[in-house]
């Protein structure tokens, strides 16, 4: 991975740096050195821009945006209220949320078999394995062996997803369930249809008209309105043509027309630390049984030496997550790093933003 030289410098000196720099006196985030290298980031053009947002004891505490929304085929300059695809962050605050409530109103066990609800589905995965990406199911699905079917079939959206999850369930697996961690888009794909399954309505009618309602997320959900086309940041640009609205992924947009478990989902950095709020708020007992809405998870060690449980997740189009229950901490990055082009990776910046949460 090559790190560019803005960002390399920025990174450097925050690390030489004997303490960071505070935001204000209400907000323990080092939100000025955040700013650093996101900044760095964008002078490398490595993103466009960003939102970054800061939850502390269970508040939103600082929101900023930086850098631009667009930069093809005109400038747009961020806004602290745009909207992103959120590519794979979409999975814990999509289906797995979902599913999460569900389990939480005992409509559905993660010992349950996926095939109970999903008939001729692999029989031995349970809806656990695929909230945690054991069910032995390849990472992904191409779209070009399958785009025959769209073209020439001309399925309704219902079937197109019927036939999806169909060969998912069906396909050959590179190993056993339970057998390996791999992580896989076909799992939360799989998920959504049984969530679907269950609630007889499609995934995004059951969020927006439940949780995303109840939590004030008027904007969150999968096909933003038309409405809202002026504030979307833009992904990649095919062609001379930036998606903008669509989802980003391939099989979410081609194969799920743009509901899809593992993708689709768009939101405003604010809309996903109020579902970060909602996620800490539930019981510790609730959030294991729903395995955590598909978040990974592990320990971190704090300064006094103290580990902690971290959930994290992140998405394709430049997006993350970062969530301390037992702190009620968060930070959420949002970023369109696949505009104008799929071009650079943002393991450097992501870590040092998620650092700067634990206390």
């Amino acid at each position: 991975m090559v790190i560019k030289k803005t960002l390399l410098v920025a990174l450097i000196g925050l690390f030489l740096s004997s303490c960071g720099k505070q935001g204000g006196d209400s907000i323990s985030y080092d939100v000025d050195s955040a700013r650093v290298v996101i900044e760095a980031a964008i002078a490398d053009t490595i993103i466009p821009g960003a939102v970054l947002c800061v939850v502390e004891d269970g508040e939103i505490v600082y929101t900023e945006a930086y850098g631009n929304r667009a930069v093809y085929p005109e400038v747009e300059a961020m806004t602290e209220n745009t909207i992103f695809d959120l590519a794979s962050v979409s999975k814990p605050t999509g289906a797995g949320s979902a599913a999460l409530l569900l389990i939480a109103e005992g409509r559905l066990s993660a010992d349950d078999k996926v095939c109970e609800y999903l008939p001729g589905y692999h029989g031995d995965v349970e809806v656990r394995h695929l909230m945690t990406h054991y069910s032995g199911l390849p990472a992904y699905m191409g779209v070009k062996g399958l785009q025959w079917i769209v073209d020439s079939l001309q399925l309704t959206d219902q079937a197109l997803r019927d036939f999806m999850i169909d060969t998912i369930g069906r396909c050959q697996r590179p190993s056993g369930v339970g057998e390996k961690y791999r992580y896989s888009c076909l799992n939360f794909i799989s998920l959504q249809r049984v969530v679907e399954a269950i609630v007889d309505m499609d995934i995004n009618r059951y969020m927006r008209t439940g949780l995303y309602k109840e939590l004030g997320l008027r904007e969150m959900g999968w096909l933003p309105a038309d409405r809202l086309y002026g504030r979307i940041a833009p992904t990649e640009c095919i062609n001379g043509e930036c998606l903008r609205g669509e989802v980003h992924d391939p099989l979410a947009r081609v194969m799920m027309r743009g509901v899809s478990g593992n993708a689709g989902v768009f939101a405003t950095a604010e809309d996903v630390a109020t579902w970060a709020i909602w996620f800490m708020n539930l019981s510790p007992e609730v959030r294991a049984q729903g395995c955590n809405a598909g978040l990974w998870t592990d320990s971190v060690e704090t300064s006094t030496g103290a580990l902690i449980q971290s959930c994290r997740h992140t998405g394709y189009t430049g997006t993350s997550v970062a969530i301390l229950p037992t702190e009620k901490r968060a930070v959420v990055l949002l970023t369109n790093r696949v505009h104008p082009k799929d071009e650079h990776n943002l393991g450097a910046l992501r870590r040092v933003i998620n650092a700067l949460l634990v206390p």
